[in-house]
């Protein structure tokens, strides 16, 4: 039982993903309080200004109230993160891979493990 996990991790390159998620997740965590620390102090000023006494927040008929200041918040970190990755993608970062990496082993075995599998 073991060795067929050993197996599976190996062949698959299960643990290089995992790692690649770990990572992923600990770069968003730094990229998230770079944005939130450095860009937003900046852009906040500006926001205030545009969207007057009230900020982000509006009311509806029958009492309904909007508060918009969280997805406005969401929309610009999403943009700024959009922009930093595509500058590093274009010009920063060129990194050359080596074809095995992003070749998945034992492809065959795979698709046919998937067909097997019962829903």
């Amino acid at each position: 039982m073991f060795q067929s996990y050993f197996e599976f991790l190996t062949n698959f390159n299960i643990v290089g993903l995992a790692i690649g998620f770990i990572i992923g997740a600990n770069l968003k965590d730094i990229a998230n309080a770079l944005i939130s620390d450095l860009l937003m102090p900046f852009i906040k000023p500006a926001l205030e200004k545009f969207s007057g006494d009230k900020g982000f927040k509006y009311e509806l008929p029958g009492g309904i109230q909007l508060d918009l200041e969280k997805i406005v918040t969401a929309v610009i970190k999403f943009l700024a993160l959009s922009i930093v990755i595509f500058t590093l993608i274009n010009y920063g970062v060129q990194i050359k891979k080596p074809t095995k990496w992003v070749e998945v082993r034992n492809f065959d075995k795979l698709v046919s493990a998937l067909k097997n599998v019962k829903t």
